[in-house]
């Protein structure tokens, strides 16, 4: 069994690929580039050449060639860890033992060649080769979640609503909305992905996705969206050892002579543009601004514990990671709120969604009436 797939992702375009497929038990299969390495896929109760069988391409599931050996496993411990940031916990996640987790994440750098982390006896943080590979791996197993689902729907196996959410959207708020879906909808299973918005509108238009939760900084052609929760307020994100730190709160005439940190534009072009137009509107002035190259709680405050400027982020942000223990939060004044969060659909969704979606719509509307009450 072969064929010929071109692998696309980030700007990497890698011609395309002759796989051989050789079958190596229930549940996993290898695909080996004829002359290149291999590319293995499995996941525990799955067997990927189902996957293939449903139509699914290698693009959807496999970004790049990866290194021999490396398997699903290995990148979702390698997630956990980098999201973590402690062995202990990340191991608790994974509901595994701590050393088979510190064995596999060594045989992953090894295979790859870099260090992924710095640890000592009491720190674990991610080094530069760690960052870039989370960019890649975060996407990649989402696509692989959603290739699963698709086929356990073409099956007729479950009945699951695939739903995209962005990072940075409070856990409470976001369990509290699949609570009411699921009283609302018994017998519906819910499967959250996180997904950057422009992803999330491109799956919503592909129909691979029913759902997507983000920052309403657009509107989008064939999408149609409710109000979810309204717009969090920012806060200055700053390093624990910044002059700032003494201050209860930072206004403008604080602020114009620091960088200003901020996500990549190219992760959310429209949320980045109206961001920086709320900031200047409000009147602050920065000497610079410069680009974090990331979107998560957890790199932004990487990024401002290294110095590398004063960060606009929701005041959750630093409740949300770990890292957020490395920077100090400050109320700003005056004060300046993140766009609304939206839930979106496609707008020639199946009918069978059709009362699902009025109660999303149902749900959406009770979770703004309650907001000063559950938030």
């Amino acid at each position: 069994m072969s064929g010929d797939h071109c692998l696309q992702r980030s700007g990497l375009a890698l011609k395309p690929l002759v796989y051989k497929h050789t079958h190596r038990g229930p549940l996993q299969d290898d695909w080996t580039p004829v002359g290149g390495l291999t590319v293995v896929l499995s996941e525990q109760g799955v067997a990927p050449q189902s996957v293939f069988e449903q139509g699914v391409t290698v693009g959807k599931i496999a970004t790049a060639q990866c290194a021999p050996g490396v398997e699903l496993r290995h990148l979702r411990y390698f997630l956990a860890l980098y999201e973590e940031l402690h062995f202990g916990r990340a191991a608790t996640r994974l509901q595994m033992a701590q050393p088979p987790l510190s064995q596999s994440i060594r045989k992953l750098e090894e295979a790859l060649g870099v260090r992924l982390f710095h640890r000592t006896s009491r720190t674990v943080a991610p080094t530069e080769a760690g960052r870039v590979f989370a960019e890649h791996v975060r996407p990649l197993l989402a696509s692989f979640e959603a290739a699963v689902a698709d086929t356990k729907q073409a099956g007729g196996t479950t009945s699951q609503l695939r739903i995209g959410c962005v990072p940075d959207v409070p856990i409470e708020r976001l369990l509290k909305f699949i609570e009411l879906m699921r009283v609302a909808n018994p017998g519906v299973q819910t499967q959250v992905t996180q997904l950057l918005a422009r992803e999330q509108v491109s799956r919503l238009q592909e129909g691979t996705l029913e759902y997507g939760i983000f920052h309403h900084a657009e509107d989008h052609d064939g999408i149609e969206l409710v109000p979810l929760f309204f717009g969090e307020q920012l806060a200055a994100f700053l390093p624990k050892n910044h002059r700032l730190a003494a201050h209860d709160s930072l206004g403008p005439d604080d602020l114009e002579e620091e960088d200003l940190a901020i996500f990549s534009r190219a992760n959310d072009p429209a949320l980045h543009d109206l961001l920086l137009a709320s900031i200047e509107e409000a009147g602050y002035r920065f000497r610079s601004v410069r680009d974090a190259g990331c979107f998560t709680a957890r790199d932004v405050m990487l990024a401002v514990a290294s110095g590398l400027g004063v960060a606009f982020r929701p005041f959750s942000f630093k409740d949300a990671s770990d890292a957020g223990s490395l920077v100090s939060r400050r109320p700003i004044s005056p004060p300046i709120e993140m766009p609304e969060t939206v839930i979106a659909w496609a707008s020639n969704a199946p009918r069978k969604l059709r009362s699902i979606t009025e109660s999303v719509r149902a749900v959406a509307d009770l979770l703004r009436q309650t907001a000063d009450d559950a938030f």
